[in-house]
């Protein structure tokens, strides 16, 4: 065979690993997926939360005796506690999201699914009081 030849065969043998190299690399690199966001991630996160929100008013007389006991559960649960405060634009928007009525509310969102529980009561004597049964049902499900 020829010089010419042989250096003719070389460079195609050259180029079709490069393109091939190059391929592989921008394939693998340049157009995967991110393997850490997938659906499975998205789902466990955003859609099936296990989070407790617990929705309050600074002035409100239920959100103020139903707070320290709130708070101590909240400590024992074995998910996040965010609060809400009704009054702001954030605050606002989950109240209609959940549909709560009355700021001394505990919304609980297990598997994508929501329970309301008002954590706040009038005693039959007219003395507003934490609503104990409420609070331990919400936070040790």
């Amino acid at each position: 065979m020829s010089k010419k030849i042989i250096a003719l065969i070389i460079s195609a043998i050259i180029l079709v690993l490069t393109v091939v190299g190059v391929s592989f690399v921008f394939q693998k690199h340049a157009l995967d997926y991110d393997r850490h966001l997938t659906a499975d991630v998205y789902i466990d996160t955003a859609i099936d939360q296990n989070v407790n929100l617990v929705f309050y008013k600074t002035g409100c007389p239920y959100c103020k005796a139903g707070k320290q006991a709130v708070v101590t559960a909240a400590k024992e649960s074995p998910y996040p506690t965010f609060y809400i405060d009704v009054e702001s634009a954030k605050g606002q928007q989950l109240v209609k999201q959940y549909q709560v009525e009355k700021a001394a509310t505990i919304i609980t969102l297990r598997n994508g699914e929501s329970q309301l529980y008002l954590y706040a009561k009038k005693t039959q004597a007219g003395k507003i009081t934490a609503n104990t049964k409420n609070i331990k049902e919400a936070f040790n499900d």
